[in-house]
């Protein structure tokens, strides 16, 4: 079920965002989150991303990563600089990598919009403002899950410290 869910999301990525997949086609990327249960193939077609649990050519290139260095090149860091850091391994044809890399990165969409036709203006909008709030909270940590946990704490022990808590009293 998740990996459907994963086809959909990125599929609707790139047709809402306008990329052009081309450079990908006919390419299987075998993509492993090492702190998370994910280990699928990527399938580049047709303009389409197809994730597959197994696969019966081989793969381009294997990219291994943590969830928190997949953030980072969502948020623009240079995958030479993760490399160096060893926050990424890759096997296999690097240029396949990097074009995959600025494809994600090149992504603009404006999900509240999206959303919005689903939920309706008031709820996407509150919606984008958590959204923006986790993004800005994020740049500060090194792990979304992190800032997740940090925020659980101070709400749950220190509840005043909250920032959750402080909205409500203005």
């Amino acid at each position: 079920m998740q990996h459907f869910v994963l086809e959909q999301a990125l599929n609707l990525l790139i047709e809402k965002g306008s990329i052009n997949l081309k450079p990908l086609d006919q390419k299987v990327v075998r993509f492993s989150l090492q702190d998370l249960p994910l280990d699928v193939n990527f399938l580049c077609t047709n303009n389409r991303i197809f994730v597959l649990n197994d696969i019966d050519r081989p793969s381009n290139v294997a990219i291994k990563l943590k969830a928190s260095a997949f953030f980072s090149l969502f948020k623009g860091e240079d995958l030479a600089e993760l490399l160096r850091q060893d926050q990424i391994t890759i096997h296999g044809d690097v240029k396949t990598a990097q074009l995959l890399v600025d494809l994600l990165q090149s992504i603009e969409i404006d999900l509240e919009e999206i959303l919005s036709r689903y939920t309706g203006d008031i709820i996407a909008h509150e919606a984008g403002k958590v959204a923006a709030n986790f993004k800005k909270s994020t740049k500060h940590s090194s792990s979304p899950i992190n800032v997740i946990k940090d925020g659980f704490s101070n709400l749950l022990i220190n509840p005043t410290v909250s920032e959750l808590y402080k909205n409500k009293q203005q």
